[in-house]
């Protein structure tokens, strides 16, 4: 199966990648292709938005990590949201939701950001 990716700058400095299909041994290089590229914008956060991702290997997985690993070498962030279940039970399996910043949804991720946000400028939550 192929893996799909549309990127869209969604606010200033963030920028969400939709990605449809599988996240596998075949199209893990697509994804870290798309990453390295969008890196090259300095965007403050990269936001994978699961919905379509309907499998995921260990090298999808292992992309996921490499990522995360990549985009706060250069002081970015790098979330996830809106997991199907059976790509959430996988990392969760593997110990990882924490690690990867996996959200629920895009207003999840909003509200930790706000709180990372109002953190460093010294704001109250």
């Amino acid at each position: 199966m192929r893996l799909e990716i549309e990127t869209r700058q969604t606010k200033p400095g963030m920028v969400t990648m939709l990605l449809e299909g599988s996240l596998d041994g075949e199209t893990h290089e697509t994804l870290h292709r798309e990453i390295l590229r969008l890196m090259a914008e300095s965007p403050s956060v990269i936001v994978l938005d699961m919905d379509g991702v309907e499998y995921i290997s260990s090298a999808g997985v292992g992309a996921l990590a490499s990522a995360k690993t990549s985009v706060t070498k250069e002081g970015g962030e790098l979330a996830m949201t809106n997991l199907q279940p059976q790509v959430a039970k996988v990392l969760e399996i593997m110990r990882l939701v924490p690690v990867l910043g996996v959200f629920k949804n895009q207003e999840e991720l909003d509200e930790y950001l706000g709180r990372i946000q109002r953190r460093m400028t010294g704001e109250e939550d």
